[in-house]
């Protein structure tokens, strides 16, 4: 009997299938899911199966796995039907061996929308049997980051008072790791494998690329940080300078450029040297000056030149002398009125008749201390035209009468400009004895603290310093006696003489 041959075929077929990935009848067997190459790998936190946007403005090619076994015929043909999200997009019957260009398919432009898509196919062989493949699901992103607050510009993360102050300086970059650090305000939909890239330059649209950062999943959970390098910055040079950055997600989808955040840029390193200070009642120049007391004009105000700049959260001291000396001052207030002078007090100043002392200040910033160069100013003592004579009581211009003077003679001293508290005084007399040698000198005050009382009255207003007539009376008659007065302002370390007094001893 003949067999005929579509039934022969059907037969066999029924052996071979087991082999073949055409499931056997009863047993089910998925054919393998359609070959996508542009997807994307998978990583860690991400969509699975992505496809990259540039793959979805072109129709998009797909490659079906070739079933193991195939013999289609004119009678016996084969069919192979693919569907997109279940709906059929390609339908390709063959009745001669199926060529591996047969099976590269493209899916239409038109399909490839935003979101989750299914794509599948079926093989029906020429016995009539049809295998079904695994479904691919893969993701279509057209949806671009969305920036955060402000346009997504980058906010201050260390100092932003500073920064907004006084820019991006050297000491801020100093002090800050060699580095200025910004926060990525939060944005819609982040994922895994989202690219950062970042830019600085002079222009707020038009900077150069710095870097870019590849995000994974645990970027997610912690503040997304963008450091800005310190070299990187020093290179770009100073002045305004804008740093921005954009988002590309895994897809390929860029977000628009974040808005510029805009910075002061002063961060090439230089010394900060500082110049002498200025003393306008001073001569001089070059840190060589000095001072006539009897010039000098309440308050003296030392300035600090208009070449010293500083920050506005350091300060600015000038110092008085040394700190061991009797009338060192320091002082960080200005003088009202002024923005760069300071005002020395007079006892301050007074202190240092007769000596040479350095005068400067400094600049603080809490950490570091700056200072300026040093200026050696001569004080010069006052003259003594401008200082008073000691009085003693019964002398006039014909001299002191012994006779007629009490046991303890009363004498007086004025007071002078820059008179205070404290200030010692020194009163000596001195003469020649009645066999024609020098006298002894009789001390009538030694090193004498001046009081309230006297600082506004004088010396011996009350009659209370008084010179022995005893020690007058050693004297050769018809001779000078002197008054040896002195005085010192830095607390017995120098002593300034006064005019001397020497009336003639009257019998």
């Amino acid at each position: 009997m003949q067999v005929p041959g579509k039934f022969l075929r059907s037969v066999l077929g029924f052996f071979r299938r087991p082999f073949n990935g055409i499931a056997a009848p009863g047993e089910p067997q998925a054919l393998k899911p359609v070959d996508v190459a542009d997807l994307l790998p998978d990583i860690d936190g991400g969509e699975r199966n992505l496809l990259p946007v540039r793959a979805t403005r072109r129709p998009l090619p797909i490659a079906i796995p070739m079933w193991l076994v195939s013999n289609p015929s004119e009678d016996d043909p084969e069919q192979l039907v693919v569907k997109w999200d279940g709906q059929l997009f390609e339908d390709r019957t063959w009745t001669t061996p199926v060529l591996p260009a047969d099976l590269e398919l493209e899916v239409p432009v038109a399909l490839l929308g935003e979101g989750r898509h299914t794509l599948t196919y079926e093989v029906t062989l020429g016995n009539g049997e049809t295998s079904f493949s695994d479904d691919l699901s893969l993701l279509i992103d057209k949806t671009a980051p969305v920036l955060g607050g402000q346009r997504g510009r980058l906010e201050l993360v260390e100092a932003a008072d500073e920064l907004e102050r006084d820019g991006l300086t050297a000491r801020y970059l100093d002090r800050h790791g060699d580095r200025l650090r910004t926060l990525v305000p939060a944005y819609d939909s982040p994922g895994s494998g989202d690219i950062i890239t970042w830019y600085w330059g002079e222009k707020p649209d038009d900077a150069e690329r710095v870097d870019s950062r590849i995000l994974t999943s645990d970027d997610y959970s912690l503040p997304i940080h963008i450091d800005f390098q310190g070299e990187m910055i020093r290179q770009a040079g100073d002045g305004v300078r804008y740093a921005y950055y954009e988002i590309e997600d895994r897809a390929g989808n860029l977000s628009n450029l974040a808005r510029s955040l805009e910075l002061e840029v002063r961060a090439q390193p230089a010394p900060r040297d500082f110049e002498w200070v200025e003393i306008a009642q001073a001569t001089g120049a070059s840190g060589e000056l000095a001072l006539k007391l009897d010039d000098y004009i309440e308050p003296l105000l030392v300035a600090v030149p208009q070449s010293a700049q500083w920050f506005p959260d350091e300060t600015v001291t000038v110092l008085w002398g040394e700190p061991e000396d009797y009338g060192y001052y320091s002082t960080s207030e200005v003088h009202p009125g002024t923005e760069r002078s300071y005002a020395i007090p007079e006892k301050q100043v007074l202190a240092y008749g007769k000596r040479t002392l350095v005068v400067r200040y400094e600049i603080r910033d809490g950490v570091d201390v700056f200072p300026s160069a040093s200026s050696n100013l001569k004080v010069t003592e006052f003259d003594q035209g401008g200082l008073p004579v000691l009085a003693l009581e019964g002398a006039n211009s014909n001299g002191f009468s012994l006779g007629s003077a009490p046991e303890r003679v009363p004498v007086s001293l004025g007071t002078w400009r820059g008179i205070a508290v404290g200030q010692q005084v020194n009163v000596t007399v001195t003469g020649v004895l009645q066999s024609g040698s020098d006298a002894p000198p009789q001390p009538v005050l030694t090193a004498h603290p001046l009081t309230e009382a006297q600082v506004r009255q004088g010396i011996g207003a009350n009659k209370e310093v008084t010179v022995p007539k005893a020690y007058l009376a050693t004297l050769k008659r018809n001779e000078p006696f002197t008054f040896l007065v002195q005085a010192s302002f830095d607390g017995g370390s120098t002593w300034v003489d006064f005019p001397r007094y020497s009336p003639t001893l009257r019998a």
